[in-house]
């Protein structure tokens, strides 16, 4: 713990510490985003979260969270190895707090902790147009908005299986929900129903379906769906060829620690749909 300027900044790497503070969170979180923060989502996220402990720093004046940054664990991994990784997501800061450069206090904090570990290291999330500037310029982020959700027909199915064909291989991180323990926390998040089987994974939404996670191309192009299924591609020129429609833009961003070797990321839809 340490004041600065009656601002106390407290570190959190348990799950057992963190939970004491959910009231004082959850009251900055409605402040925030002007909904109450569900607690059963909350509990799911970082309680629930087979990856390990999470890394949280606040700040408190007066016994009232002013500012939280936060990274849930949700490690990555290719066919030969395994990054630490950790979604960064829900950063707050108070109304009358934010000249005092909490968000980037709280982020240095929570990052010193993580080089300090030595282990490679992935910081990873998808920030929106107000916050993305800050993760670049404070934070020393990488942000990328080749990233876009494209609706696919059914008989682009066979294209797109060539392009993942080359992802998921043992180059390219991704999620990994192959064993039970991961797969039933992530397909079990509150009021959302999705499956995960021979390879991939689809959520049912009006008029089609949302590609959470796929690690085989081939089940992928054998599917019998015959509805469009919105896909997180990150586009390119071979892509662009195939005539896919864009639906909106879902910008990418990461910063690394402990890493030399900018490392292939494969990036899906269920490294993002959290809260």
């Amino acid at each position: 713990m340490i004041i600065e300027d009656g601002i106390e900044f407290i570190d959190i790497d348990n799950k057992k510490e963190l939970l004491g503070y959910y009231p004082k969170i959850a009251l900055l979180f409605e402040e925030s985003f002007n909904r109450p923060l569900d607690k059963e989502l909350w509990d799911w996220a970082y309680l629930d979260n087979p990856f390990g402990q999470p890394l949280v720093s606040i700040a408190m004046v007066e016994g009232k969270v002013v500012g939280h940054y936060a990274l849930v664990p949700m490690n990555l991994e290719n066919d030969s190895s395994e990054l630490s990784g950790y979604l960064s997501m829900t950063t707050m800061v108070a109304v009358d707090y934010r000249r005092h450069k909490l968000f980037q206090k709280l982020a240095e904090r929570v990052y010193m902790k993580i080089e300090k570990s030595l282990l490679p290291t992935i910081v990873f999330g998808f920030p929106n147009d107000n916050s993305a500037p800050g993760f670049v310029k404070r934070l020393g982020w990488k942000i990328s908005e080749d990233y876009k959700v494209v609706s696919l027909k059914p008989e682009q199915f066979e294209s797109v299986a060539s392009f993942l064909d080359k992802h998921l291989t043992e180059d390219f991180y991704t999620l990994n929900i192959d064993s039970d323990v991961v797969k039933n926390w992530r397909i079990s998040k509150p009021n959302q129903e999705w499956g995960y089987k021979n390879g991939f994974g689809l959520k049912e939404i009006e008029n089609g379906y949302d590609l959470m996670h796929v690690n085989c191309a081939e089940s992928f192009k054998k599917s019998k769906v015959n509805t469009p299924v919105n896909m997180l591609l990150e586009i390119n020129s071979e892509l662009e060829q195939e005539d896919i429609e864009i639906s909106f833009p879902y910008r990418f961003g990461y910063r690394l620690f402990n890493i030399n070797k900018e490392p292939k990321l494969f990036v899906q839809m269920s490294m993002s749909d959290i809260f």
